[in-house]
């Protein structure tokens, strides 16, 4: 009996162990990182691979939010299809947000999107009718920028065996489609020392970004002056051509020796992608 009992302790000690280190390795993981967004799937056999004529049929859209950060204001349309072979009801669906991916939402959040489609009749002798459509779609989000840096007034003192800065710095996402893809830092020491960041933000994804605003920027704790490239605000409209601009940030220095502490932006944005499909309608 006494070994029985021993068995079973060690049985749970070992789950236990098991338990905890799976817990901390989930704690542990960063999901802000890479340049996963909105994802769209269709459920299968909606759309049929094949539909005919005067038949009733569903597509059925698999929303997932594979970003780290919340989608809101999500507007999904389908746009294109000819109204006189298919038609759609409704064109549009919308919801408000798509939670992303955190330690209590590892997969982030999933939405089904269902469209009611009726084909009509093919034309005169036509043997099929390839319909092609857009799935257009829209939302709201931001991207949080974050590293540790190094801040060194004395670029010319031998004596100051500190941090040295790297420049420039690449960086490949920060868990969303749109964010900081290279970072160049310039010191200018002397009585009137500062600091400046040159921060390339771009678009790592198919889509488009269409607004990008900068609701804050801190260097170690303390706010930092920011605006973006050719003009004197935070707010700025991307072309649909450029698809990347420079926000530029400078900041006046107290300290005379070099030091090590973090840089931190909160974007958020405005984004739109679209993908081309078609039905096939056939006798």
């Amino acid at each position: 009996m006494k070994i029985k009992i021993i068995s079973l302790l060690l049985v749970i000690s070992f789950l236990v162990a098991c338990g905890s280190e799976s817990g901390s390795e989930q704690v542990s993981y960063n999901f802000k990182q890479g340049s996963s967004g909105l994802v769209l799937n269709f459920v299968e056999n909606a759309p049929p691979e094949k539909v005919y004529p005067n038949s009733d049929f569903k597509i059925i859209i698999k929303a997932e939010n594979q970003a780290a950060y919340d989608l809101t204001n999500v507007k999904v349309n389908i746009i294109g299809l000819d109204p006189k072979y298919f038609g759609v009801y409704p064109l549009e669906q919308s919801f408000d947000t798509l939670a992303g991916k955190s330690l209590v939402n590892p997969s982030g959040d999933t939405k089904y999107l269902e469209f009611e489609v009726s084909s009509k009749e093919l034309f005169q002798n036509a043997e099929q009718y390839l319909g092609n459509y857009f799935l257009k779609v829209s939302y709201n989000s931001k991207v949080e920028f974050v590293d540790t840096i190094c801040i060194n007034p004395n670029l010319y003192d031998v004596y100051d065996a500190g941090c040295k800065i790297e420049s420039p710095k690449t960086y490949s996402g920060q868990g969303a489609p749109f964010g900081v893809g290279q970072m160049e830092e310039l010191a200018y020491p002397g009585s009137d020392s500062r600091v400046e960041f040159r921060l390339l933000l771009q678009n790592f994804a198919s889509g488009k970004v269409k607004k990008v605003v900068l609701n804050d920027a801190k260097l170690g704790g303390e706010e930092i002056e920011c605006i973006f490239q050719g003009t004197d605000s935070k707010e700025m409209i991307l072309d649909y051509q450029k698809q990347e601009i420079i926000l530029f940030c400078k900041k006046k220095l107290r300290e005379t020796n070099s030091y090590s502490t973090s840089l931190f932006l909160d974007l958020s944005y405005e984004y739109e992608t679209k993908e081309q499909h078609s039905l096939l309608m056939m006798k």
